[in-house]
C-alpha cells in the first residue's frame, strides 16, 4: 500500500517535498495499472466509453502526482473517483486502484471538510453497485471493491490526523519562537530602562553639582565633575547600544571601543564602575555604593558588599535590582539616607535596600522579571513600609561558595 501513502508536496501543510522513492513508487503504480488497463482492454474488447473514462482516471492520477496547485490536486482526486468508479466493473475491479488513491487524497486534504472522503466513497460505492447490477456482477465483487474504498477512507483520515499534528507542532514552535522574541525584547527594554534611569539620573546630579561648583568659583572641582559626567554619559551610551543589539538579536554584541574623549585632566579620573551594569558584576555592590556617594547620596551598608556567597547569575540580578533601587532613591528621595544590608542566613542570602518615601514604576516590574528569569527560589519584594520604601531580595547560596566556606 505504499503507493497509497505517498506524501504530496502540493497538499501537505508547509509544502514538504516528497522523496524520490515516493515519486518512483507512485510512478510505478501508474505504469502497472495503465499497462494492465491497456492489455485487458484489448483482450476483452472494452467499449469506447470505458477506454475514455479509464484514460481520464489515469490522467487524473498523473495530474495528482505532478500538480502544484492545491485546488488542481483536489480536482484530480475527484476526477479519479468519478471516472474510475464507473469503470470498476467493466475492468474487473482494476480501476478501483485510482478510485482508492483519489479517496485517500481527498481524505488527507486539510482544505476540504473531514466528511468529504466518506461522502465521496459512499457515492463511488453507489456507482459501483448500480454498474454491477447492470452488468450482472456478483455481490461479493461489490463488497470487495466497497471494502477497498472504505479502507481508502481510513487511510486518508490517518494521513489527515498526521498532517494536523504536524501543523499544530509547527504552530507551537512558531508560538515558542514568538514568546522567546517577546522575552528578549522585554529584557532589552528593561536593560534600556535601567541604563537610562541610572545614566541620565546620575548625569543630572553631576551637572547640578557642576553648576553649584561654578557658582562657588571652584572651577577645578567643577571641571572634574564635568569630566565624570562626560564619562558617565559615554558609558550609558555604550550600554544602550548593547541593549539595542540584544533587541535586534545581533550575534555580535561587541560595540567596539568607547567614544573617544579629549585628554584633559578631567578624563584621567577613573570612570564610575556603576555605569557599566551589564559587564561589571564582579565587584558586587561596592561600585554601586561608591557611585551613589559620588552623586551626593548617603548610603549606610551592612554585610558583604561583594556578594561572594552568590553565583554569577544571582549576583548580576542583585546588582541590577540594587542599582535600580538606588536610582529610584536619588530621583524620588534626593539627599535622604539609604540603607543597604547583605545578610547570610543559613543557605540563603537576604539583600535589603530601604530609602524614605519613594514610589514604584516600571523599574519594580523589571526587578521581578529579573528574578523570575533566574529559575530558582530567589524572590524580590518591593513595597512601602511605614515611611520607607523597601526592596527585599532572598536568594539561594551558591553551592560552590558554600563548599568553600565549609573547607
Amino acid at each position: 500500500m505504499t503507493l497509497l501513502t505517498g506524501r504530496d508536496e502540493a497538499d501537505l501543510p508547509g509544502g514538504r517535498p516528497r522523496s524520490s522513492a515516493a515519486w518512483g513508487l507512485n510512478a510505478l503504480g501508474i505504469a502497472i495499472v495503465a499497462f494492465f488497463f491497456v492489455r485487458n482492454g484489448a483482450l476483452l474488447g472494452l467499449p469506447v466509453w470505458v477506454w475514455v473514462l479509464g484514460t481520464v482516471a489515469l490522467a487524473g492520477w498523473v495530474l495528482r502526482e505532478f500538480g502544484r496547485s492545491p485546488r488542481l490536486v483536489t480536482t484530480a482526486g475527484v476526477v479519479m473517483v468519478a471516472a474510475g468508479s464507473v469503470t470498476v466493473v467493466p475492468t474487473d475491479s482494476l480501476m478501483v486502484v485510482p478510485v482508492i488513491v483519489g479517496i485517500v487524497l481527498i481524505g488527507a486534504n486539510l482544505r476540504v471538510p473531514v466528511w468529504a472522503a466518506s461522502v465521496t466513497a459512499l457515492a463511488a460505492i453507489v456507482v459501483v453497485a448500480v454498474t454491477a447490477t447492470v452488468e450482472h456482477a456478483s455481490l461479493q465483487f461489490v463488497l470487495g471493491t466497497s471494502g477497498g474504498m472504505l479502507l481508502g477512507v481510513l487511510i486518508g483520515f490517518s494521513r489527515r490526523q498526521f498532517r494536523v499534528a504536524a501543523q499544530r507542532a509547527r504552530e507551537a514552535e512558531r508560538e515558542q519562537q514568538r514568546a522567546r522574541l517577546l522575552a528578549d525584547r522585554s529584557r532589552a527594554a528593561r536593560d534600556i530602562h535601567d541604563v537610562l534611569a541610572h545614566s541620565l539620573g546620575g548625569l543630572v546630579l553631576q551637572l547640578d553639582a557642576v553648576e553649584a561648583l561654578l557658582e562657588a568659583g571652584r572651577v577645578e572641582d567643577a571641571t572634574k565633575r564635568a569630566g565624570e559626567a562626560r564619562t558617565l554619559a559615554a558609558d550609558g551610551l555604550a550600554e544602550a547600544r548593547r541593549a539595542v543589539h540584544a533587541l535586534r538579536e545581533d550575534a555580535d554584541s561587541d560595540t567596539g571601543p568607547e567614544p573617544a574623549t579629549s585628554t584633559t585632566a578631567a578624563d584621567t579620573t577613573e570612570p564610575s564602575r556603576a555605569s557599566r551594569p551589564t559587564t561589571d558584576h564582579e565587584a558586587g555592590l561596592t561600585a554601586l555604593v561608591d557611585a551613589h556617594r559620588s552623586f551626593g547620596g548617603e548610603v549606610v551598608t551592612q554585610g558583604d558588599e561583594t556578594l561572594a556567597d552568590l553565583d554569577a547569575a544571582h549576583r548580576a540580578a542583585v546588582v541590577q535590582v540594587v542599582r535600580e533601587a538606588l536610582s529610584n532613591a536619588r530621583r524620588h528621595a534626593p539627599g535622604r539616607p539609604v540603607s543597604l544590608s547583605v545578610i547570610r542566613d543559613g543557605d540563603a542570602v537576604d539583600v535589603v535596600v530601604a530609602n524614605p518615601l519613594a514610589r514604584g514604576g516600571h523599574g519594580l516590574l523589571g526587578m521581578r522579571e529579573r528574578f523570575q528569569e533566574l529559575g530558582s527560589s530567589a524572590t524580590v519584594e518591593a513595597e512601602r513600609s511605614d515611611d520607607e520604601f523597601v526592596v527585599a531580595m532572598h536568594l539561594p547560596v551558591d553551592p560552590v561558595a558554600a563548599a568553600g566556606d565549609r573547607s
